[in-house]
């Protein structure tokens, strides 16, 4: 399943379950991002707690003394979203609690955690209402240090297995200071975005590349000032030498510039040029990402649809279809921009063609 579809899946069961969401998927694909973008996006809070590095009382509360009637009770943990956190406003009326890597806890700690999961209690106190509960998981596969789950913790998950996907990640990536160098590479490579190296393979020091850590690469071309063969080097610590080496080759064979989304949107017979020589040279990889680029950033104002029209009147007949495509997947705007936009109605008979024939 993708991301995006991951998260439509737990907005959807948050607001009409109790259910306990798992997402399982290799390192570094964005799990704990997509539960924070679920909650960012309902308008909920947020916890986070990195389950492994609890043990079971941590969960099950502090003892204290009830004098008056002689028993012993438990004072909740703070970190927990009970009803008496949400009555002293430690956190929201409405959230979701993500413990991490649920499949690394000790299986002392998961025995504990058996009630929290079926029934949002523990050890006399109530998670909140309006809280829902999700987990994380890598596999269980030799590549990762984690613990099976038996089948009555397993029960209490509904499973979502999240792959990696480039289109998503582009997405993402240019809605985050992206980095033109590595997202055209990247499209044009989608194979590179993760590599899920074998157990025989692995060393303490073995890299492989992953949507997270070409997101540090990014980071690091766009933020820091280095020789190449620093920065080389530091690219080679954070997805691998090969990786690296692959980018640095792409980098240099394609050393073509790439129309910022400004440029494009506000002006673009300033950047015509630039695209005209993309398309006359072939370079269907980079305007597929340019394309990418232009519905990531667009709005409906006049500029911005003046400058599209021209763009798409540039582009052979093939990518304007993919622009209509993409702006499908990836636009709340879709009806608007088609009606606003004369190349649409030049090739709607081909894009009705090619919706018929999927």
């Amino acid at each position: 399943m993708k991301i995006n579809e991951a998260k439509e899946c737990i907005k959807e069961l948050y607001l009409n379950t109790q259910c306990v969401t798992a997402l399982i998927s290799e390192r570094g694909i964005g799990k704990t991002s997509a539960y924070k973008q679920c909650t960012d996006e309902l308008g909920i809070g947020y916890i986070n707690l990195y389950a492994a590095a609890l043990e079971g009382p941590d969960f099950m509360g502090l003892p204290d003394k009830d004098k008056k009637h002689g028993i012993t009770i438990y004072l909740a943990p703070q970190f927990l979203p009970t009803k008496q956190a949400i009555e002293m406003e430690l956190y929201p009326p409405k959230g979701i609690l993500v413990l991490e890597e649920i499949n690394r806890v000790s299986s002392d700690t998961v025995s504990v955690l058996y009630p929290l999961l079926l029934e949002k209690k523990i050890n006399g106190h109530d998670i909140a209402p309006g809280w829902a509960i999700g987990v994380t998981m890598n596999p269980d596969t030799m590549n990762y240090l984690v613990n099976s789950l038996d089948d009555a913790m397993i029960d209490r998950f509904i499973s979502i297995e999240v792959n990696a996907e480039i289109d998503d990640y582009i997405t993402y990536s240019l809605k985050n200071n992206p980095n033109d160098e590595v997202l055209a590479y990247l499209n044009a490579c989608p194979d590179m975005l993760l590599i899920v190296k074998k157990a025989a393979d692995s060393t303490a020091l073995s890299k492989y590349p992953t949507p997270r850590g070409w997101t540090k690469v990014q980071e690091l071309l766009n933020n820091c000032n280095l020789e190449d063969k620093l920065m080389k080097e530091l690219i080679a610590g954070i997805v691998g030498a090969q990786a690296a080496v692959a980018f640095y080759s792409f980098r240099k064979n394609k050393n073509l510039k790439i129309p910022s989304t400004t440029s494009l949107l506000e002006n673009y017979p300033d950047v015509r040029d630039e695209i005209t020589y993309l398309i006359s040279n072939k370079h269907m990889d980079i305007l597929n990402y340019v394309i990418k680029k232009v519905i990531a950033g667009y709005s409906l104002c006049d500029n911005h649809l003046i400058s599209i029209d021209m763009f798409l009147s540039d582009l052979p007949e093939e990518l304007q279809v993919l622009f209509f495509k993409y702006l499908a997947l990836n636009s709340e705007h879709v009806d608007e921009l088609m009606e606003k936009l004369t190349v649409f109605e030049q090739i709607s008979d081909k894009i009705l063609e090619l919706v018929s024939t999927e």
